[in-house]
C-alpha cells in the first residue's frame, strides 16, 4: 500500500508542477478546441493554438520547446517524462516566451479503489508531501461530475504555491476498467477563471480507446 500511495503522489504532483518556474506573462484565454490528437490508447482535441505529444513524442515536444527558447519548460518535461502519458502545452504563448498553461495525461492500475477512495487518498498524501516540503496546497473545489463520455469523472481544483510561485490547477480522474486516467490543467492564478471552461471542453473530447 506505501508503494501505490507513493505512486499516486507522484502522479498528482509530476501533473500539477511543470509549469512552476516557467516565465510569465498574462495571456488572453484559450480559445475553442481544436487540435486532434489520436494516439493508441487515447483521442482528444486541444485548444486551438495548443501543440502537444504523447508518450512516444515526448522527446519531439522536448525539442520543439527549446527550439523556441522555452529550455526551462523543455526540462521540465524532460525530468517528468517516463510518468507522463501526454504533455500539451499552449505553444502561442510558449513563442512568445510568455506565461505556459500546460496540459497533462498521467495514469496508474487501481483495479481494487473506488473513484472516491483514489480520490480521497491521492490528495490527503498530497497534502501531507506539500506541507512536509514548505508548500502550500489549497483544494478550492471536489466533486465528481458528468463530462463528455464519462458519467462519472473527479473534477478537482486546487491552489499550490511552490518555491514562490502561486499557480491554480484543475484535475479531472476518471476510472476505465482497472485504470486510473488523471487530466490535468495547471496555469497562472489569474489566468485560472477565463481558462476553466475550456479545460471543461478539452475533457469532454477525451475519448479511451477500446
Amino acid at each position: 500500500m506505501k508503494k501505490f500511495l507513493l505512486a499516486l503522489i507522484v502522479i498528482i504532483i509530476t501533473s500539477s508542477m511543470i509549469l512552476v518556474g516557467v516565465s510569465c506573462t498574462t495571456m488572453a484565454a484559450a480559445q475553442t478546441t481544436k487540435t486532434e490528437f489520436i494516439g493508441s490508447d487515447f483521442e482528444l482535441s486541444l485548444p486551438e493554438g495548443w501543440e502537444g505529444g504523447n508518450k512516444e513524442e515526448l522527446d519531439s515536444v522536448v525539442e520543439k520547446l527549446k527550439d523556441i527558447g522555452q529550455d526551462q519548460l523543455a526540462d521540465k518535461v524532460e525530468a517528468s517524462k517516463f510518468d507522463l502519458l501526454f504533455f500539451g502545452y499552449d505553444s502561442e504563448a510558449a513563442a512568445l516566451g510568455s506565461s505556459v498553461n500546460d496540459f497533462t495525461i498521467t495514469g496508474e492500475p487501481a483495479a481494487f479503489l473506488s473513484l472516491d477512495e483514489y480520490m480521497e487518498l491521492s490528495y490527503t498524501s498530497v497534502e501531507e508531501v506539500y506541507e512536509k516540503a514548505g508548500y502550500k496546497f489549497k483544494i478550492v473545489e471536489q466533486n465528481v461530475v458528468h463530462l463528455g463520455n464519462y458519467e462519472e469523472v473527479g473534477r478537482v481544483i486546487f491552489e499550490q504555491t511552490i518555491e514562490g510561485i502561486k499557480t491554480k490547477v484543475a484535475q479531472y480522474i476518471i476510472k476505465h476498467d482497472s485504470d486510473f486516467w488523471v487530466l490535468t490543467f495547471t496555469t497562472e492564478l489569474e489566468q485560472f477563471d477565463q481558462n476553466i471552461q475550456t479545460f471543461d471542453n478539452t475533457v469532454e473530447t477525451f475519448k479511451i480507446i477500446e
